[in-house]
């Protein structure tokens, strides 16, 4: 933010050109206060959270306006119910999941969100604190009325008469004031929504909203039927695939499910991409013929859409329409979910409930039995409940409408609504349309910007009306789904134009430190994030997570073993591989068996190392089991099996290998308890892997290494090989050299995906 503000921070407690309100919902947040996870808890959670981001916006909008009206000049009076400044910022602290937008600019300001080495997708623990941080610098408490309600706010005579009443016992009442102006930034997901469904009430079946999703290992071995087809549906059904017995995923639409990091579109060779955020993929303007927000877009743009986003998902997955719009939900599980048979969809609405035998109906006949839990990502309504019945008719308010409830000029003024403006009050969860709208209202209300005329806004009124028809049959997902469009119109409207210092690469993204007061630290710091998150790209980043991901399921594999000392068996391996998802494993407390803090120095024998300890955020996990024949070069076969143990640490973008207790035998294939740490596998800058998998040789891809491993007398030296096909690993390879006293072999084995 400029470093002005808290020049104008001070001015505005003596001296401003008008007063504004900031009208919240009224909403208890104070019951969940009191069960809030502790910090070091925030990493027991592995999902994207929609929900929480969802959540969050009414409050960061909030925020945002106290700070930009206070820059400017404007008195400002932000009321709320909770009994604590900034207590209204932690409901994000309730659930500690992953946000499907990275920090990047898009879940910022124009002051920088710290990522967690690696990974920069946030967790909501980590932009609650941002937000905090964000509070406490930029917004003065004492422009915040703590428990105090608005119960009515009518136009009259030019002001605006905002009746509010206290929470408090001492000082019961109510009161009513005047204000030049009101700002309603209540929040568009401000009231889980649930349907209505026969026999739901009468069942048994424990049930809750999206908006409550507590752990996911809650449900560890329960049948769970999600229902919905929000971007929380995608995300709860994908996390809770490790740990339910069964997910069943009821929508109504058909989608795609992309995972959070995606091929960059720029890369030349398809085997070996480099990929990205999806969100730093998806909105760069180098890829759009216009900046003009899109809201109707025709069935040719469809269908490129559904072209491109057929190369994110496998087969089994995509849309069998390319006509209408897509969708698409961002989780890095689901098809991994829907690969080990954790995930079943169901292409259908939920009819109703038998209570007695806790069996679910669906439109399409299906019946769906013993459930032990039901989840409803079914979005939100949005409630205005001071406005008086003229304001709602203005606006045309229809609360069934969960996608345009309302109807605005430009989502944030009405010609009906003198002195008034909505800001956050929209269907998306970037941070950037939030702070433009902000910005715009700012600048009307200090007088930097003149209001549009009556007639433009209600010919905005009427976009925006046939923008609600064009969503009506629900094939929409989003009805101003152009986040660039939208951001670089509220631009126009402010008149900014892209800073031109900003690196290219930067100013090709559509982020609001794009367009500063003035460019400070804070700026500099998210353009060098920027920058930063191209340049790991370039290194391999990421890679082994789509590496992890693209494993679930069955896997044909051929492996070869050759000796170069006498007395070795010689022979050739076929059989099936298989990696199950399952919940990440407890570690051994032995520190000799655990995973060093610094691998690197397990090469060297005899090596005195530190053992890795403390909890991992978002790490993942499968059981590898592999069972079938092995000939040897004289002809003898016998059955085999092997299993393995592989875990990805997305802080630090690595694959950790481990072997089973027991080894293959004594349990059932998807048993197998961790013994002790076998090796890291590290990408590798080249797709060169000399003699290794040389039959393979023209198909390319990426190369990895993992550390070498003594074993009492012998170093195994593992090699792999990566060759993708889109987004995800078709085929790969994985080879050890084992060299010793009495050994020496390479081992070299060749995986291709079993068809589903």
């Amino acid at each position: 933010m400029s470093s002005l503000l808290n020049d104008n921070l001070e001015r505005a407690g003596t001296w401003s050109r008008n007063t504004t309100m900031i009208l919240p919902v009224s909403r208890s947040v104070m019951p969940l206060i009191d069960a809030l996870p502790s910090m070091a808890s925030w990493g027991s959670l592995h999902c994207d959270d929609y929900d929480v981001l969802q959540r969050s916006l009414a409050d960061t909008t909030k925020v945002t306006l106290t700070v930009l009206l206070a820059f400017l000049g404007v008195e400002v009076v932000l009321q709320e119910t909770v009994t604590k400044a900034f207590a209204f910022l932690a409901i994000l602290y309730i659930v500690a999941l992953r946000w499907s937008f990275t920090g990047l600019g898009r879940t910022e300001f124009e002051d920088k969100l710290d990522a967690q080495g690696r990974d920069i997708f946030p967790y909501a623990g980590d932009v609650g604190d941002y937000l905090h941080r964000y509070a406490e610098r930029y917004v003065r408490k004492e422009d915040i009325r703590l428990q105090t309600k608005v119960e009515t706010v009518q136009f009259e005579e030019d002001n605006w008469i905002v009746r509010t009443s206290t929470l408090t016992e001492v000082t019961p009442g109510s009161q009513d004031e005047r204000f030049d102006y009101v700002i309603f930034a209540s929040g568009f997901f401000s009231t889980p929504f649930t349907p209505s469904i026969p026999g739901m009430a009468e069942s048994q079946i424990p049930q809750i909203h999206s908006a409550n999703f507590p752990a996911a290992e809650t449900y560890r071995g329960r049948k769970v039927a999600v229902i919905g087809g929000s971007l929380s549906a995608a995300e709860i059904a994908g996390a809770l695939s490790p740990y339910a017995s069964k997910v069943h995923h009821i929508h109504p639409q058909p989608f795609y499910p992309i995972p959070r990091y995606v091929p960059d579109s720029k890369a030349e060779l398809q085997d070996k991409p480099f990929f990205l955020p999806s969100d730093v993929v998806f909105n760069r303007r180098s890829t759009r013929k216009s900046m003009e927000e899109q809201t109707q877009p025709t069935v040719e743009m469809n269908r490129k859409k559904h072209e491109y986003l057929a190369t994110l998902c496998p087969p089994l997955s995509h849309p069998s329409n390319f006509d209408d719009p897509p969708r698409v939900g961002v989780s890095d599980m689901y098809v991994s979910g829907l690969r080990a048979g954790a995930i079943h969809r169901h292409l259908a609405k939920l009819e109703s409930v038998q209570a007695e035998t806790s069996t679910l109906h669906l439109s399409t006949g299906e019946e769906i039995s013993s459930i032990d839990a039901i989840i409803f990502a079914t979005g939100y309504t949005t409630k205005f409940p001071y406005l008086p019945p003229s304001a709602l008719e203005a606006l045309e308010y229809d609360p069934s409408n969960l996608s345009v409830p309302f109807l605005t000029h430009r989502l944030v003024l009405h010609a009906d609504l003198l002195q008034a403006g909505f800001v956050g009050l929209y269907r998306g969860p970037y941070f950037a349309v939030i702070e433009m709208q902000a910005r715009y209202v700012a600048a009307l209300i200090a007088g930097e910007k003149e209001w549009p005329r009556e007639a433009e806004m209600r010919e905005g009124v009427e976009k925006e009306r046939r923008v609600r028809e064009f969503t009506r049959d629900g094939k929409r997902q989003f009805p101003h789904s152009d986040y660039g469009g939208l951001v670089e119109g509220y631009a126009r409207l402010l008149g900014l134009s892209l800073f031109k210092e900003a690196d290219p690469a930067v100013a090709d993204q559509v982020l609001a430190c794009n367009y500063p007061r003035e460019r400070t630290g804070d700026v500099e710091a998210i353009e060098q994030d920027v920058l930063g998150t191209l340049r790991l790209s370039k290194e391999g980043a990421w890679v082994l997570g789509a590496v992890f991901r693209s494993w679930s399921g069955r896997w044909k594999v051929s492996r070869v073993i050759r000796h170069d000392m006498p007395g070795g068996m010689d022979g050739t391996f076929e059989g099936t591989a298989t990696f199950h998802l399952r919940p990440p494993s407890a570690l051994p407390g032995d520190s000799t068996k655990g995973r060093p803090a610094d691998p690197a120095a397990c090469q060297v024998p005899g090596n005195t190392i530190a053992i890795f300890s403390g909890p991992e955020r978002g790490v993942l996990e499968y059981l590898y089991h592999e069972s079938g024949t092995f000939t040897t070069a004289t002809g003898i076969s016998f059955q085999a099996h092997r299993k393995y143990v592989y875990r990805y640490h997305p802080s630090e973008d690595v694959i950790s290998a481990w072997f089973v207790k027991g080894g293959a035998f004594g349990s059932a294939p998807n048993e197998g308890e961790i013994d002790y740490w076998f090796h890291d596998i590290a990408i590798g800058g080249s797709s060169e892997s000399g003699l290794w998998f040389y039959e393979h040789k023209d198909k390319g891809g990426w190369t990895a290494k993992g550390n070498e491993h003594l074993c009492v007398r012998d170093v195994y030296s593992p090699v792999y090989r990566f060759c993708f096909e889109g987004n995800e690993v078709g085929q790969f390879g994985i080879g050890y050299d084992v060299r010793g006293p009495d050994k020496g072999y390479v081992s070299e084995a060749w995986y291709e995906r079993e068809p589903c």
